[in-house]
């Protein structure tokens, strides 16, 4: 079952399954634990679920230790635009 998680202008995560504020650490935790979450911008209902994936790698990058080497992310940045983004 996907939870589903709500993003309120204020910045706020709100978890509807269990009724309850999260942080973005408790998304990652949810994603290390394979728990299948979408999130939802509150007003406008549009699925955010890929840039807050994204905003929690970066997160994670500039407070921990760097895991993505600097010519993966290069790869990564080359592939907008190219071929490749349709994959």
């Amino acid at each position: 079952m996907t939870r589903t998680i709500k993003k309120y202008a204020n910045r706020r995560l709100y978890n509807t399954d269990s009724s309850s504020y999260i942080t973005l650490e408790d998304l990652a935790k949810m994603v290390r634990d394979d728990v299948d979450f979408q999130v939802l911008d509150a007003k406008s209902g549009d699925d955010i679920t890929h840039s807050i994936l994204t905003q929690i790698i970066m997160d994670e990058e500039a407070h921990g230790e760097q895991m993505l080497p600097v010519s993966f992310l290069r790869q990564l940045i080359g592939m907008y635009g190219n071929s490749m983004q349709n994959l």
